[in-house]
C-alpha cells in the first residue's frame, strides 16, 4: 500500500503539486455548472445553508478563485472530486459556468481527496466524519493506524471518531444536527446499558445537561452493601442501601480524568488523591478492550 501522506493536503494526491501549480501545467476549462455531478463518495451529507450563502456572496464579488477538480465522465459531464461546496455556492450566486481542472483519479484517490478536503478545509459534523473514516477503512482497506498517518491525525482520535457510529440512529442524528456535542456523545458511549443510555440521552435533550453534567450522570454511584439485621432465618428486611457521595477531586486531578476520558473514549474514574490512588478504565466488549490495549500501547504477545 502506498505510504503517501495526505496530512499535507490534497496536493499530496496530485504528486506533490499544489492546485496553483497543477493549473499552470494543465488546462483549466470553463464548464457549464449543470454538467458537474456530485462525487458519490462525498463524505459530507449536510451543507450549512448560511455558510453557502456567505461563500456565494464572495463568489459574486470575486468569482471562483480556486478551480474545481473534476473527472471527465466521457459523455460531456464531469464528476466533482474536490470543490462541491464551491459548485453549490456558484449555483446560488447565479453562475452558469465555473473553472474546472480535469484530472483522472482512482476510486481510492477520489475518496481520499474528498475526505481530506472536508477534514482540513471545513469541519465535517462528527457523524459525517466518522462515516467517512469508516468508509475509507472499508473501501480502501486501511487500518486505523494507516488512516491516522495519511490524515495527519492521532490513532486515538480516529478510534474515538469511529466509536460514534455505535450510537443509536436518533443519537447520531442529534449529534450531526448539533443538538448534542461530541462530548455528550462520548458520555453516552460510556453507558453500556441501552435503556440507561436512552434515559441519559433524553435528560441531555430535555434538561440541557452540560457535557460535565452528562459525564457525571453517566458514572455509576457505588452503593454500600445492605447488612442483615438479625440471625433469624425468617428475617428478610435489611437496612436500605445508602449511596456514597463521589470523592471530591482536586481541579488538577479532575482535569487528568477528563483528559483520559477524551483520549481513551470510554469511562475513566480516578479514585484517590493527588499522591495515591487508582485509575479505573471501563470496557464493554472484547473489541473495546482490544481498542484500549492498542491505544495504550500494551503488548499482550
Amino acid at each position: 500500500m502506498s505510504k503517501r501522506r495526505l496530512g499535507k493536503g490534497i496536493d499530496a494526491l496530485l504528486e506533490g503539486r499544489d492546485l496553483e501549480q497543477l493549473s499552470s501545467i494543465t488546462r483549466v476549462l470553463q464548464v457549464e455548472i449543470d454538467k458537474l455531478q456530485p462525487n458519490p463518495k462525498q463524505p459530507r451529507t449536510r451543507f450549512d445553508d448560511e455558510a453557502l450563502k456567505e461563500l456565494a456572496d464572495s463568489i459574486r464579488e470575486k468569482g471562483v478563485i480556486q478551480p474545481i477538480i473534476a473527472e471527465d465522465r466521457g459523455d460531456g459531464s464531469y464528476t466533482i472530486v474536490a470543490g462541491e461546496r464551491r459548485c453549490r455556492a456558484a449555483k446560488i450566486a447565479g453562475l452558469s459556468e465555473v473553472p474546472v481542472i480535469p484530472h483522472d483519479f482512482s476510486d481510492d484517490e477520489k475518496l481520499e481527496i474528498a475526505l481530506v478536503e472536508n477534514l482540513q478545509r471545513e469541519d465535517l459534523n462528527p457523524i459525517d466524519e466518522a462515516t467517512a473514516l469508516d468508509s475509507a477503512m472499508r473501501n480502501a482497506g486501511y487500518t486505523q493506524e494507516q488512516l491516522a498517518q495519511r490524515l495527519g491525525k492521532s490513532r486515538p482520535a480516529i478510534a474515538n471518531s469511529l466509536r460514534l457510529l455505535k450510537l443509536e440512529t436518533r443519537m447520531q442524528e442529534a449529534l450531526a444536527s448539533g443538538q448534542i456535542t461530541a462530548g455528550h456523545a462520548r458520555a453516552l458511549l460510556t453507558v453500556a446499558d441501552t435503556t440507561e443510555r436512552r434515559k441519559l440521552f433524553a435528560r441531555i435533550q430535555s434538561e440541557g445537561l452540560s457535557v460535565r453534567e452528562a459525564e457525571a450522570a453517566a458514572r455509576p454511584v457505588d452503593p454500600v452493601p445492605s447488612t442483615d439485621v438479625g440471625n433469624d432465618a425468617n428475617e428478610t428486611k435489611a437496612r436500605p442501601t445508602v449511596a456514597i457521595q463521589p470523592e471530591r477531586k482536586s481541579p488538577e486531578l479532575q482535569r487528568v480524568e477528563d483528559e483520559l476520558v477524551r483520549v481513551l473514549g470510554t469511562k475513566v474514574v480516578i479514585r484517590g488523591g493527588d499522591k495515591k490512588g487508582r485509575i479505573e478504565i471501563a470496557y464493554y466488549s472484547a473489541d473495546d478492550l482490544d481498542r484500549l490495549i492498542e491505544i495504550l500501547g500494551v503488548s499482550v504477545d
